[in-house]
């Protein structure tokens, strides 16, 4: 619920699904050999799938009764762990909860980047092995959305102590301007900025550019700029540090 309302969560969410057990009904009429609650190996799964613009989306249900609210007849259904679930079914559009006040689509390589992790991990990084002539400034537009979203994850995270925005352009390596994200952190740098990448996804479209740096405090290069002219929109208070 927290993520459907505020792409901070998200993810979270990503992570708290993969752990978690997801409910679906079993389509046909056959019978499963289910042994002590278990179903047995080489068990023939029938799922029930529904047309969504004319492609086929898996329904899968948080909890029994999220299910039994669908459900229109009596049906057998199952219990699986949500990342047992994506393995066996993978390559296949999935639905959360639909039709219900809360649910997600799933998309075939959505699932496929849950799995292996790369939907947390940061993009192609890009190292400056020599001094290199950029435009660098305040965007016309303030994306408002992104930096008000990012605040909050970055509020729990603890090691990010700083994040400043920028609207930056380099000509050798980029086709145009974009948004750039400058972090002080003091750990977990792979981390926190994998999740930022889920959440400036989830917030700014899959082809709106985020890029993100590292703000160093001895302030050269980009960083002189972030520190020394510019604001942030995001400081960890000494308060919060304080007191958690």
């Amino acid at each position: 619920m927290s993520a459907t309302a505020d792409p901070s969560h998200r993810p979270q969410f990503y992570r708290d699904l993969l752990i978690a057990d997801v409910y679906f009904v079993q389509a046909g009429e056959g019978s499963l050999d289910i042994q002590h609650g278990v179903l047995q190996e080489g068990s023939d799964i029938q799922i029930q799938s529904l047309k969504r613009d004319g492609e086929d989306w898996l329904p899968v249900f948080s909890s029994l009764a999220r299910l039994q609210q669908s459900l229109q007849k009596e049906a057998m259904y199952l219990r699986l762990n949500a990342k047992d679930f994506f393995e066996i079914t993978r390559g296949a559009n999935v639905v959360l909860n639909p039709g219900l006040d809360y649910g997600k689509e799933f998309t075939a390589a959505e699932i496929a980047g849950i799995l292996d992790g790369s939907i947390f991990r940061a993009g192609q990084g890009y190292v400056v092995e020599e001094d290199t002539q950029v435009l660098v400034g305040q965007p016309t537009t303030y994306p408002t959305a992104l930096v008000n979203t990012l605040s909050r994850l970055f509020a729990k995270q603890p090691s990010v102590k700083a994040a400043y925005l920028a609207h930056f352009f380099n000509p050798i390596t980029d086709g145009f301007p974009h948004t750039l994200i400058g972090i002080v952190v003091e750990s977990d740098w792979d981390s926190i900025v994998g999740d930022a990448g889920v959440v400036a996804r989830e917030v700014m479209g899959e082809h709106e550019i985020v890029d993100f740096v590292r703000v160093s405090p001895d302030g050269r290069g980009l960083s002189e700029y972030m520190l020394r002219e510019n604001k942030p929109f995001y400081k960890r208070s000494f308060l919060r540090k304080l007191f958690g």
